[in-house]
């Protein structure tokens, strides 16, 4: 792939940027801007095979490797630098990630030409955020501009026409009621040239986005940027059984943004903070913000299928994607079906037979899971999704406790909604359910018939679920310490080495000594740990982080809720240690139910 030359392969231009931003615009940018371009353009033509994957998608993923001319090498080649970026990537999208970074041959392309039309004047805004034209990112900007008092500057990414046009519809809507000197719009094309995408999941376009506002945040002389999006959407967890990983997007996710925010911190070597003002809201409390501030009549111009292609000139939604279906819900929940007409969907959510392909499984997977999640307990909420985990101490305001009290009633106001929606309409649709007059398949009638909604789930879905199930009894982490072999071991055959052992055995002679003679463990100090292991403070709080994430796989091979202190414990001017309820035991503990696990 290639940004420039008679080669060229990959689309990158930014649209109404001024002649003043233009020169706010270092080198080290421009390599990140080209970067995220070829991952954003290479995730499109590597396919990921099948949809109907064994082994819970495992072979859905994809070893990437990418070798990238760059100007400023030395930054580039920044061990830091290079792990912030494959952990938060690998995080994003579910794939491996190897980079090779060398020094880009002189001439290099001029930055100038990616800033096409460039406009004289100034736009010194209150705030940059990220626009896409749906339903979140519109009620944030309504909320700043009409409701904050703010002028902001909106920076929209697509790759194909349809979408650029419905993001400058609302543009100049808004513009119209007023608000012109309050809003300015950059749009950005990124595109493959010439050939066409073999993967629609577009899973790193979170990161080519990001990439983005942090470019246009800092040509306007700003440390932070904004995403607006709901928080459900946020944690998004799976809807079905066989929905695993990747495969259920994380876009906004709390562990993604927060490494968004050490890799760009790092880069750039200032602190860059990432908003997500929607966080704590749900579809339809957003769809509400549009109401109350007074713009029901824009709703409609919104659009938040993922499949442009389909668009029509009067049907903008395909009714069948996970997008639509979670937009149509949110919309009836408010209230607001009259502002956008059912017949603007090319399904209908509740009426329309969706027995063709996957279609009816897709909104039963939605029905069901939120159906199931309404009656789910906070405690049974982080078991049976332990999705949740990684967020939990990704909240920088709030302990991993009060974090998950507030998913928890997110997910639960979100789940009353869908709930709601249908209720309405069976009472609304009762004579023609009563007298079979609805489509079989139609989603309406598959909820109507059934005591409760289930899914057919994947093929040895069951058998595994039941396994996960069973493993929900063992309460308490155990581990052992190979010395020789230099690793801390866990059942389920999952191991510390390298540097996390390292950290580890600074901290397990207090762990020992303590436990010999039942007395509190002590904390070690911030300083004393970083000294013993050799490391500036700020790179030992780093290799605490990679530990703490290297241990989330336990969540799910051993069944037991992990949080930020499940494993070493912070506490505020006090230092580390390893947690008290930790249980070590010896190698041959750990290697004999290995054995005897993996004869089972």
């Amino acid at each position: 792939m290639d940004v420039q030359g008679p080669g060229r392969n990959v689309k990158l231009r930014i649209d109404y940027i001024t002649r003043t931003m233009l020169g706010n615009v270092p080198d080290l940018l421009i390599d990140l801007l080209e970067l995220a371009a070829y991952v954003y353009c290479a995730d499109q033509r590597i396919g990921r095979g099948s949809e109907n994957l064994p082994n819970f998608g495992e072979d859905w993923r994809r070893s990437l490797h990418f070798s990238i001319p760059v100007r400023q090498l030395d930054v580039w080649q920044d061990p830091e630098i290079n792990d912030l970026l494959i952990e938060t990537l690998g995080f994003l999208s579910d794939d491996s990630y190897e980079f090779d970074f060398r020094q880009a041959q002189a001439p290099a392309q001029p930055q100038s030409l990616y800033f096409a039309n460039l406009i004289d004047g100034s736009m010194e805004n209150d705030e940059v955020a990220l626009f896409s034209g749906g339903i979140d990112s519109f009620a944030g900007a309504v909320d700043d501009v009409a409701i904050n008092d703010k002028s902001v500057t909106l920076v929209g990414h697509s790759s194909s026409t349809k979408v650029r046009n419905v993001q400058e519809l609302l543009i100049n809507g808004l513009k119209q009621r007023g608000f012109e000197r309050k809003i300015s719009y950059i749009p950005v094309w990124v595109s493959n040239e010439g050939e066409r995408a073999r993967e629609y999941t577009q899973r790193t376009r979170l990161f080519l986005f990001a990439c983005l506002g942090l470019v246009v945040a800092r040509m306007s002389g700003k440390d932070s940027f904004s995403f607006y999006e709901n928080g459900v959407v946020s944690i998004n967890l799976p809807l079905a059984g066989d929905v695993i990983g990747g495969r259920a997007t994380r876009t906004t996710h709390p562990k993604v943004l927060r490494g968004l925010e050490g890799l760009f911190s790092a880069l750039l070597e200032r602190d860059i903070q990432i908003r997500t003002p929607l966080q704590w809201l749900t579809k339809k409390e957003v769809v509400l913000r549009i109401r109350d501030a007074g713009f029901s009549d824009m709703l409609a111009m919104t659009v938040s299928c993922t499949r442009p292609r389909k668009w029509t000139g009067t049907q903008k939604h395909c009714g069948v994607c996970s997008q639509c279906i979670d937009r149509r819900f949110a919309v009836l929940a408010a209230g607001m079906g009259d502002h956008e007409p059912a017949d603007s969907y090319m399904r209908d959510l509740l009426l329309a037979d969706r027995s063709i392909d996957d279609d009816l499984r897709m909104a039963l997977s939605y029905v069901s899971f939120f159906q199931r999640l309404g009656s789910t307990s906070k405690e049974r909420f982080l078991i049976d999704h332990p999705e949740i985990v990684p967020a939990l101490d990704r909240f920088p305001s709030l302990s991993a406790d009060e974090a998950g009290t507030r998913l928890y009633s997110l997910f639960q106001r979100h789940a009353k909604a869908v709930e709601d929606v249908i209720a309405d309409a069976v009472t609304k649709h009762s004579r023609s359910l009563f007298r079979n007059e609805l489509p079989s398949g139609s989603l309406l009638a598959v909820c109507f018939s059934r005591g409760h909604v289930e899914v057919a789930p994947a093929p040895d879905y069951d058998t595994r679920t039941k396994a996960f199930i069973d493993r929900l009894s063992a309460p308490i982490l155990e581990f052992a310490v190979d010395g020789q072999g230099k690793r801390v071991l866990f059942r389920g055959e999952h191991s510390l080495d390298g540097a996390n052992f390292r950290m580890v055995e600074a901290l397990i002679e207090n762990f020992r000594r303590a436990k010999a003679v039942d007395e509190e463990i002590p904390f070690m100090a911030s300083v004393d740990l970083a000294d013993r292991l050799g490391l500036s403070d700020p790179s030992m709080r780093q290799q605490l982080r990679r530990l703490r994430e290297a241990l989330e796989p336990l969540v799910v091979s051993l069944g037991i809720p992990l949080d930020q202190d499940t494993f070493i414990q912070t506490k505020e001017r006090s230092g580390y240690r390893l947690n008290p309820a930790l249980r070590e035991v010896s190698m041959a503990d750990i290697r004999s139910e290995s054995a005897l696990l993996s004869k089972a």
